[in-house]
């Protein structure tokens, strides 16, 4: 092999490396371009959905609004039937206090009826006796 072999085999490698490299460079610029388009696409896609986004955030604030006034109006609720228990506990206690009374009172209307009946019945039973007693004397007496 001579030395104009040697440059001819050198430039046919140097055309196929320019080539490939040319290749190479508009393989890349294609890539580079789809890329860029499918960015494009989706900042496309994203303005897109934020311009949807717009409505459904200012129904949002409707319906954060709306909880808020429900969550008021719970609360006002929550306070009324509060105080309604209040109430009704500070009520059943009066009637509990009521009841104590009464039973307190019938407790003691009772024990005083037995105590007088008691007391009537030992009151006749020594009458009873002191009669037959002196009855017995009496006839004892007599014979």
């Amino acid at each position: 092999m001579n030395k104009s072999d040697l440059n001819i085999i050198i430039g046919i490698a140097e055309a196929i490396f320019f080539v490939t490299l040319s290749v190479l460079a508009v393989y890349l610029i294609i890539s580079l371009k789809k890329f860029l388009d499918s960015i494009s696409k989706i900042e496309n896609e994203v303005i897109e959905i934020s311009g949807q986004m717009a409505p459904v955030i200012s129904d949002m604030k409707f319906i954060t609004e709306d909880f808020k006034e429900i969550a008021e109006k719970a609360k006002i609720q929550f306070n009324k039937i509060e105080d309604v228990s209040e109430n009704v506990i500070s009520k059943g206690q009066a009637v509990v206090n009521t009841l104590e009374n009464i039973q307190l009172h019938s407790k003691n209307l009772l024990d005083n009826g037995v105590n007088f009946i008691s007391a009537i019945s030992n009151g006749y039973m020594t009458f009873k006796n002191k009669l037959s007693v002196n009855s017995y004397n009496r006839n004892k007496s007599v014979i």
